[in-house]
């Protein structure tokens, strides 16, 4: 008889509130229900991630309709060398489709993870569409190399792009330019032994035109490296 498929689910709501929250359309008191649910398998050599969440409640005089759709899919080919593991994200967000109407369609990811998208973390899980295929080899054993290549777009033309804290970066007001831009990324990881381990990312962000519309466009440069001890 065939293995059961091993998909998990999650159903979940989360309460928020902020006396002053701040988006492109202005600042208010911010009162935000979330209903979500999440799919996921982690078995290979095909594992996936789906999440979908939708948000209402007000924001000052106007309500709040918001919600995303992310995804994350991988195929292990342990035949290939290096056993590599195939992998594309996909996500968006909505924004706000008015900025002179009260309504709100911003989404707010409540409480993410410092580094979202990259370590560098120019750009937050708010307004946007991102497309982000990557590709893991496994070198040794203890060794791995991670490269992927992350696109980004806003959802909407008439709302701004936000940071991971949902902090306004760059207002929407002035370019109707949808492309933000990509970010093409390189991760090794080494386990030198079981209590400790080694990680550098080198990341380079290329400017699209939305950003050099709305103010300086430069592209950047990203590395880092550190070293984690285990007890």
């Amino acid at each position: 008889m065939p293995a059961a498929t091993k998909t998990k689910a999650d159903l979940y709501y989360l309460g928020y509130y902020n006396g002053n929250a701040g988006f492109d359309q202005g600042q208010a008191k911010e009162t935000r229900h979330s209903v979500g649910a999440r799919l996921w398998r982690a078995e290979k050599p095909l594992d996936y991630n789906f999440e979908f969440l939708y948000q209402w409640g007000s924001f000052g005089d106007g309500e709040i309709s918001a919600w995303t759709a992310a995804s994350d899919t991988g195929y292990s080919a342990a035949d290939l060398p290096f056993s590599p593991r195939f992998g594309l994200k996909a996500d968006i967000t909505s924004g706000d489709k008015d900025p002179n109407n009260p309504d709100l369609q911003t989404f707010n990811p409540l409480f993410p993870k410092g580094a979202y998208f990259s370590e560098n973390g120019l750009i937050g899980p708010a307004n946007f569409i991102d497309v982000n295929p990557s590709v893991v080899f496994h070198f040794l054993k203890n060794l791995t190399v991670t490269a992927n290549w992350d696109f980004f777009w806003r959802e909407s033309t008439r709302d701004g792009t936000y940071n991971n804290a949902v902090v306004l970066v760059r207002s929407g007001k002035s370019s109707s330019a949808r492309y933000v831009g990509s970010e093409p990324q390189v991760q090794c990881e080494w386990n030198v032994q079981r209590h400790v381990s080694l990680v550098a990312i080198y990341a380079h962000f290329l400017a699209g035109p939305f950003l050099r519309e709305s103010g300086p466009g430069d592209d950047v440069d990203y590395f880092t490296t550190w070293v984690t001890y285990k007890f």
